[in-house]
């Protein structure tokens, strides 16, 4: 792996990660690589770069958000392409980084990939014609990810999330949802406020699940559906369970599942990676497993028998 694609995604992120992020072309190209930077300026020019320059090189190296990363492996999925991911996480919540366990240094993480070795990772299809590398939700607090102003998002943080998250509790609508999983025939019928379909550790920067519970390339995804609460008692209650992990709780489905189909009622938002996504009545979701192959610091551990909640 000598010659590498770097794609820098210079909006995302902190504004205080930007003035380092462009030195870490001259940081690989010290350590004997030859490095191609293209810089993103919209959407959709990630997955353009992918397109145009990655069979020229030997990996592609992505600089930015967790959005940024769900471009970069969208153009692999679409043209075809096998060739290996670096991530650089330069986000606000880089949830993903922290499910792969990459240093929040941008140097750090660059020595990460040159001197660890890709590994086979589960992709997301979303209705056959979208990809997601970690999540893709729907419901209450969904629109928060893409609501918030990117320059709130650069100043505080995680805390602009919480902001957006106070500012639409009052507003929460519960979705009529038959969900089938796995081949279930007839499905089950509930009112839902959130739900996700995720391959990650970590979810918003808040719910975090472990490693018994999360295996990246098991041909698996984590689906967690939310009930919708009879009362504002039951809602706080339904939230301490969440931050703690208890699935025991009535109003929460945690479950595991390679397929799902989803029929809304009407049609509901969603997102992927943290970006709008659009509206959609049907969902089916698959897990293409192993699909793109991912350089990361180690690997998961396997998920343990009894790892389902």
């Amino acid at each position: 792996m000598r010659k590498l694609l770097l794609i820098i995604n210079p909006a995302a992120g902190m504004a205080k990660k930007k003035p380092r992020v462009f030195r870490i072309a001259d940081w690989f190209r010290s350590k004997g690589y030859a490095v191609a930077v293209m810089t993103t300026s919209k959407k959709g020019d990630a997955e353009d770069f992918v397109r145009r320059y990655a069979e020229q090189n030997d990996a592609v190296i992505c600089c930015g958000g967790d959005g940024t990363l769900n471009e970069v492996i969208s153009g692999l999925m679409r043209f075809g392409s096998q060739k290996p991911v670096g991530y650089l996480p330069a986000g606000t919540t880089n949830d993903m980084a922290h499910t792969l366990r990459l240093p929040s240094n941008l140097k750090k993480a660059a020595r990460v990939v040159i001197s660890e070795r890709p590994v086979p990772q589960d992709v997301g299809s979303f209705n056959e014609t979208q990809y997601f590398t970690y999540i893709a939700s729907f419901g209450a607090f969904t629109q928060v990810s893409y609501g918030t102003p990117q320059w709130l998002k650069n100043i505080f943080g995680h805390f602009a999330y919480v902001l957006g998250g106070l500012r639409s509790v009052g507003e929460i609508r519960p979705c009529r949802v038959r969900v089938f999983r796995d081949g279930n025939g007839d499905g089950e019928e509930g009112d839902y406020i959130f739900g996700s379909v995720s391959n990650s550790s970590s979810i918003g920067g808040v719910l975090h699940l472990g490693s018994s519970q999360v295996s990246l390339n098991d041909g698996e995804f984590e689906a967690l559906l939310i009930r919708n609460p009879p009362n504002l008692i039951e809602f706080q209650k339904m939230l301490h369970d969440l931050r703690r992990r208890n699935f025991e709780n009535s109003l929460i489905e945690f479950f595991h599942t390679s397929t799902i189909r989803l029929v809304f009622d009407q049609e509901a938002d969603w997102t992927l990676d943290g970006e709008y996504a659009g509206k959609t009545q049907e969902v089916e979701i698959k897990n293409l497993h192993g699909a793109v192959s991912v350089i990361r610091r180690e690997k998961q551990a396997p998920r343990r028998p009894g790892g389902e909640g």
